[in-house]
Parts: structure tokens; C-alpha cells; sequence
């Protein structure tokens, strides 16, 4: 049971369910799922963390295997059901094999990874595990996506452990029938 309410459209004023059919609206769909629901405690406040989310996923300039990667990873690192077994699937339909994600997953050696694959869980890695990312980590990056692709890869990473951490403090769990398939 989440420590704060799942907040139902009709509970918001005329401004929070503005911001509830936004939320929605921006991942094409009509109700807002469990994980922002929780965040509607605060609606000004999800409304503008949720618009982060969707610009980082639907208008970054990185390649949609490897954000979603870059993703999954920080799901991975979290231990977040929420995120891995939501992005995961999206990192495979973006042509990540289910070899580089069974790698991710277990947090075993990347043999299958490819040299971009590498680039970016690397600095998801450091980033999360270390809190700092080496002058190599940052320059491979750097070179595979320039100066936009590692800004907005430095965000996912942020964004995402924000939202990772929002799961556990507030005890966020996938919705009901939702697989875990972390």
C-alpha cells in the first residue's frame, strides 16, 4: 500500500485536473497511472515533473534504444519494478537485444553490449553508483552523442533516480496486473 493517496481525477480542482489530462494526454493515454497519481498530492508541482519526463522521452536526441537503455539501466541500478519493467521493453522494441538486457538485468559483464551500449551504461553507472563520472566515461559520451545527447542523457539519469526515489519513499508499486520483469 502506498503511503500517500492515489489521487482520483475527480478529487482535483478545475487546475489539478488540467494537469491530470496533460499527464495523461502526454503518454497517450486516458487515465494517469499509479506511479503519478501518488504525485497529484502535489499537482503544480507533478504537472511541472512529469512535462520534464515527457520532453526527455519523446523529443530527446538520443536514439530511442539507447535512451530507453539509458533508462532501463537506471531502473536496474534502483531496483525500481516501475521503471525496468516499463522501459525495458521499450529499449528491446528499440533494437537493444535481450541478451544486453538479460546483462543489465543480472548486473553481469556487458560481453553483449555493443561499444554504444557500453558508452552509456557506463555513465549511468557511474552516475548512480559513484555520484561522479570519469573524464573518459564523460568523453565517450560526449563523442557518441554530443554536447545536447549528454546533457539530456545527464537529465534521464537524474529524472529517472528522481522518480526511483519517489517509488521508494512514498512505497509506489506497479499497477495491478502489470508483470514484473525485473
Amino acid at each position: 500500500m502506498a503511503r500517500v493517496p492515489y489521487v482520483e481525477r475527480d478529487e482535483l480542482d478545475a487546475e489539478g485536473q488540467q494537469i491530470y489530462d496533460q499527464i495523461a494526454a502526454d503518454r497517450g493515454r486516458t487515465e494517469v497511472g499509479l506511479q503519478f497519481r501518488a504525485l497529484l498530492n502535489s499537482p503544480k508541482v507533478a504537472g511541472h515533473l512529469t512535462s520534464v519526463g515527457t520532453a526527455l522521452r519523446f523529443n530527446s536526441s538520443i536514439q530511442e534504444g539507447l535512451k530507453e537503455l539509458a533508462i532501463s539501466t537506471v531502473g536496474r541500478e534502483w531496483d525500481s519494478e516501475i521503471i525496468w519493467s516499463a522501459h525495458s521493453p521499450l529499449a528491446a522494441k528499440g533494437g537493444v537485444s535481450d541478451a544486453t538486457l538479460e546483462s543489465v538485468r543480472t548486473r553481469k559483464d556487458p560481453e553483449s553490449l555493443t561499444a554504444d551500449e557500453i558508452t552509456v551504461t557506463r555513465f549511468v553507472h557511474q552516475l548512480v553508483q559513484d555520484k561522479n563520472i570519469s573524464d573518459d566515461a564523460f568523453a565517450a559520451a560526449k563523442d557518441l552523442l554530443g554536447d545536447q545527447g549528454v546533457v539530456e542523457l545527464s537529465l534521464i539519469v537524474s529524472y529517472y533516480s528522481g522518480l526511483a526515489m519517489l517509488q521508494i519513499a512514498l512505497e509506489l508499486k506497479l499497477e495491478p496486473g502489470r508483470a514484473n520483469t525485473l
